[in-house]
């Protein structure tokens, strides 16, 4: 009988934990379809390894495969410099009956070797355009030199003079639209606008539903503030990982959508456009961390994300995810369930495993994902591996309480009782409280690093779906099994005897500091989150477009529960802070009495 309600349990979990996987991750239709090439598509063809930074450009075969793999996906690319491996690409796009935005990379003149760089750009651009007067249709002159401050309006102006006198194409220049408004000068100087329309980095970020009438009404801004002049949107795209902004929520599926939805209002309204971009560019997680390396159709290994019609699959090898989280959370139930008594108690047991087996899985792939380098890939080892053994610490404790209730009970006679001795079963394999307080400060000094400085920084929920739901489940376990032997219910929410049996931790002065450090450290931190995500939106168009405080009051406020993500991490902030509030609780109230217990024991 109880070979068969460990069976039982095993099987009803496992069939359950499989339909929520086929549920969670099934096709999610996706409008509008497309089906024609997209006009153009940003193309930089670093491969992992290979970054600007580091001066490792990409191979002339390289450049080739991934110009031959856009062929039917876009009728022309966009380079954003003409030097660094992309000296070929003209010549190979006409091969592969592309036309080409050819483009110079101007940088900071502060140092004489920038403006050596820049004049040997504009050298190249120029070379470019006039031996290839039929594969180059445009020039672009800059990107966001502006918007980053490299170069005055009037620098950038004599670069622009000096490229039209030399060249027979149309000249522009590329940054953020809001940067033509703030120097029109620089409009005038130009045969044509481009403008980036980046809806996720706006100060106010726009939702993927609201995509359309927001690149409508900043064209026609433009188009009011300079008539006559074409405008061609230079940058046109979602992210598909990364941290979200706002309601602007990043995931494959919405950037299909905004793709899809693009080349659908461009056709609507007949915008000239430039989607940003082919490839996900691995380097520029050295600049904007996960989010700035995920703008690809296709990913780092030059597989498509999603098609231009029918539904998209947010996760594409959750089959394989599932396989491994089932197999794995079966495995560690039999381990661990063998002592539960009842049906009962190991059915909610093999539910929890499967649980916590998810999260720990999810945990590993995601770290795989947003690893870009080789020291990311060293830390991605310890972020999975940490999961999984906090996972199995967690699980191995609850099926103790649930086992052997009286390990449940953490008031003075339990652990006088247990102090000095082990019970059956009772060793500690995991040091659980170590990884608990671990998990606690690098929750708080992310969340810190998020406040101060969250731009471009990951919201952490997936890393800590383990400690923060996990250490939940554990306390719930914890709580109803001791209510059942009579014991109160406040020590049962502490973190001491939570993993391991007894109180001499409650005696040293180090630990007593650190709990109650991280029992106020992540209230705050929860709350100074919501509050930094509201102040976020601060920027010089949000003040420009609102100038009262009346104004901006609403919209700060709203923006602290705009972004679903950021508040999931306020109450999993809270919910790892239950049990450093339970043992503050317990400090304050039990403390010496429990200490000098303890020592008479001894």
């Amino acid at each position: 009988m109880r070979i068969f309600s460990l069976v039982l349990a095993v099987v009803v979990s496992c069939l359950g934990a499989a339909a929520l996987w086929f549920w969670f991750d099934r096709p999610v239709p996706v409008e509008p379809s497309w089906s024609q090439p997209l006009r153009s598509v940003s193309f930089a063809p670093f491969r992992r390894g290979q970054s600007p930074l580091t001066k490792v450009y990409p191979t002339p075969q390289q450049v080739e495969e991934d110009l031959q793999s856009l062929v039917g996906k876009t009728r022309g690319i966009r380079t954003y410099t003409s030097r660094e491996g992309m000296e070929v690409v003209p010549d190979l796009a006409a091969k592969y009956g592309l036309k080409v935005i050819q483009g110079a990379w101007l940088g900071s003149e502060v140092e004489a070797k920038g403006k050596a760089i820049n004049e040997a750009e504009i050298t190249a651009l120029i070379k470019a355009a006039n031996d290839h007067p039929n594969e180059i249709e445009r020039v672009l002159v800059g990107n966001e030199v502006l918007l980053r401050g490299d170069l005055k309006p009037a620098e950038l102006i004599a670069y622009i003079r000096r490229v039209k006198a030399a060249v027979k194409q149309p000249v522009s220049y590329a940054d953020v639209w809001a940067f033509y408004l703030k120097y029109p000068e620089v409009a005038r100087e130009v045969d044509y606008i481009t403008i980036h329309i980046l809806p996720f980095w706006e100060d106010e970020p726009v939702d993927i539903d609201h995509v359309e009438p927001h690149i409508v009404k900043i064209v026609e801004r433009i188009r009011t503030a300079f008539p006559g002049k074409p405008i061609l949107i230079g940058e046109a795209g979602w992210p598909s990982i990364g941290r979200d902004r706002g309601p602007a929520v990043v995931n494959t599926v919405n950037s299909a959508r905004f793709v899809r939805q693009m080349a659908a209002t461009a056709e609507k309204y007949d915008f000239d456009y430039n989607v940003v971009e082919a490839f996900d560019q691995p380097w520029k997680s050295a600049l904007e961390n996960t989010v700035g390396a995920a703008w690809g159709m296709l990913d780092i290994d030059r597989k498509p994300k999603f098609g231009m019609s029918g539904p998209v699959t947010e996760v594409a090898d959750w089959p394989l995810r599932a396989g491994l989280a089932i197999g794995f959370g079966a495995l560690v139930t039999v381990i661990f369930g063998r002592r539960i008594p009842g049906l009962g108690g190991r059915l909610l047991f093999a539910v929890m495993v499967q649980l916590l087996s998810w999260l720990a899985v999810t945990t590993c792939f995601h770290a795989n994902a947003v690893s870009f380098r080789w020291w990311q890939d060293i830390w991605t080892v310890f972020r999975g591996g940490f999961a999984v053994v906090f996972a199995i610490a967690i699980v191995e404790r609850a099926s103790l309480f649930l086992s052997q209730p009286r390990l449940a009970l953490t008031g003075t006679e339990a652990a006088v009782a247990s102090f000095g001795r082990t019970l059956t079963g009772t060793r500690e394999r995991w040091n659980g409280e170590a990884m608990t307080l671990g998990y606690g400060v690098y929750a708080f000094v992310w969340t810190m690093l998020l406040a101060f400085d969250g731009r471009y920084r990951d919201i952490p929920e997936i890393d800590f779906s383990v400690p923060a739901i996990g250490l939940t489940l554990l306390i719930l376990i914890r709580v109803g099994v001791a209510r059942r032997q009579g014991g109160a219910l406040g020590p049962a929410l502490a973190l001491e005897g939570l993993f391991s049996q007894g109180a001499a931790s409650l005696s040293g002065r180090w630990h007593q500091r650190l709990v109650t450090g991280l029992a106020r450290g992540l209230v705050f931190a929860s709350a100074a989150a919501i509050v930094s995500e509201g102040l976020s939106v601060i920027g010089e168009d949000f003040v420009k477009d609102h100038p009262t405080f009346g104004e901006q009051l609403p919209m700060v406020l709203n923006a602290m529960i705009d972004n679903r993500e950021m508040i999931v991490w306020a109450v999993m902030l809270l919910a790892m802070a239950l049990p450093y509030l339970g043992s503050l609780r317990l400090q304050r109230r039990g403390v010496p009495k429990l200490v000098t217990a303890v020592k008479a024991a001894e």
